[in-house]
């Protein structure tokens, strides 16, 4: 009941001019009666099928009423009439729903809700946020002040004590934050969170690092190509290549020789900062295929490219043939990608195919990817993503799927979420969406609002 009332409450806030038809439903539902709202918009639909504000009335009542269904049906007939989804509509309830999440109890879901905050620029919930800035949990503080680093005078000391926060997740946070943000004025705090204790606050450092160009962090870089984490020993390898300096040539050779496969691919990168065209060459014909084919694209050697690509498509490994094929177009543009494209199409490994679909989709052969999509529909490993693609592409079975997949209540909350961000990739929103903001788990309301309110800022 308190969640409700706190949605209802934001939900109420939000509540655009309405015209007169809708007035008795707006007093109803500011008044705490939201199934005598919700009648109301029924009463007043029944003779005035096309008013928006009655249709939006509608749906605001069966959200505060936690009603998933009788959301998914109001918001399904509003469309059709309509014609269009409703933008305004779609940002009110998701600004409530996020609104309602930075009122959690719940650590995560404050910070995925101050998230959504910064990724949608809600500015009217920008001080709700900087409110979270004196929160008991680090993680939570780092977070808001990262969102509204630029807003309040008191954020920036709140980021750098996060920055040096006994919790690692907070230290990620922050420094993430600040490399963003800040990003220059910061190298020397980002040089020192390059040999923080845990390796993601060191690996998200260096990425900064190198993004900024920091010629001061040759040294920790170098150092860190040796790290113990194979993530921070690939992004120690990239800032490198950034940065230019140092010596790249041996960087490069000692990122060559990790036994993981993203520092090789990094390491590709250092012999490109090198100039020595002559090692790209080389590699072209490294024994491991994935190695080879990046090399020869980086080389810009199409002869060189086909020769590599072709022994990644035939790799025991299905993973090789699937980076294979979605390195086709970066190699070869979309014509000649396309019939290597249609070949990877009938492999044995749905993932294989499922990848070349994805490059036939945008190269011209929307048959073929259509019928791989429809195939893994019925996977349960690959449905969601099927579903998407599909829906990009405008068939409406991948709608469909979607908006029953994110309501599947059979499904765990992490994968009703999964199909709530889906959507994003599909570039539509579905009655199942907008009905994932009465979900029971935090999880998926908060992906749902972020989700909608993306896809609403596309209007």
């Amino acid at each position: 009941m308190m969640r409700c009332s706190i949605l209802a409450l934001f939900l109420a806030l939000a509540l655009p001019a309405c015209a007169d038809r809708a007035k008795r439903s707006v007093t109803l539902y500011e008044a705490g009666d939201y199934a005598g709202a919700a009648r109301a918009a029924d009463e007043g639909l029944a003779g005035h099928p096309d008013d928006d504000a009655l249709w939006g009335m509608r749906v605001r009542a069966a959200l505060a009423l936690g009603d998933g269904d009788g959301i998914a049906k109001s918001y399904e007939q509003y469309v059709s009439r309509r014609g269009h989804d409703d933008a305004e509509l779609l940002r009110d309830l998701a600004t409530a729903t996020i609104a309602q999440a930075l009122a959690s109890p719940s650590a995560r879901l404050k910070i995925e809700a101050i998230e959504a905050v910064e990724l949608l620029e809600i500015n009217a919930l920008a001080d709700e946020v900087a409110e979270r800035l004196g929160d008991d949990d680090d993680r939570v503080q780092a977070a808001a002040a990262v969102a509204v680093l630029h807003g309040y005078p008191q954020a920036p000391q709140v980021a750098d004590d996060m920055m040096r926060s006994e919790n690692a997740e907070a230290r990620r946070i922050a420094v993430d934050g600040v490399g963003k943000k800040v990003g220059k004025l910061a190298a020397a705090d980002l040089e020192k969170a390059a040999n923080d204790g845990d390796a993601r606050v060191r690996a998200i450092a260096l990425r900064w690092l190198g993004a900024i160009k920091d010629p001061d962090a040759v040294e920790v870089a170098t150092k860190r190509l040796h790290d113990p984490d194979e993530s921070v020993r690939a992004a120690a390898a990239t800032a490198l290549a950034k940065i230019g300096l140092g010596n790249l040539e041996a960087a490069g050779k000692q990122a060559l020789k990790d036994k993981a496969l993203a520092v090789r691919l990094a390491g590709i990168e250092l012999v490109v900062a090198a100039h020595r065209e002559d090692e790209l060459v080389a590699l072209a014909d490294d024994p491991d295929p994935m190695v080879g084919v990046e090399a020869a694209i980086a080389a810009k050697h199409p002869e060189l490219a086909l020769k590599a690509i072709a022994r990644a498509m035939v790799a025991e490994d299905w993973h090789v043939r699937a980076g294979a094929a979605n390195a086709l177009v970066r190699a070869f543009g979309n014509d000649a990608a396309l019939p290597l494209a249609q070949k990877l199409a009938t492999d044995k490994e749905l993932g294989v195919r499922l990848a070349a679909a994805r490059v036939l989709a945008h190269a011209g052969d929307r048959d073929t990817a259509k019928r791989v999509f429809t195939e893994a529909l019925a996977v349960a490993d690959s449905d969601v993503e099927a579903a998407a693609d599909l829906a990009a592409l405008g068939e409406a079975i991948g709608g469909t799927s979607l908006s029953t997949f994110v309501r599947d209540i059979k499904r765990s909350p992490e994968a009703r979420a999964a199909a709530a961000s889906a959507h994003r990739t599909a570039h539509r929103v579905t009655p199942g969406l907008v009905a994932a903001l009465a979900d029971p788990s935090g999880l998926v309301r908060i992906e749902a609002a972020t989700t909608l309110g993306t896809l609403a800022k596309g209007h």
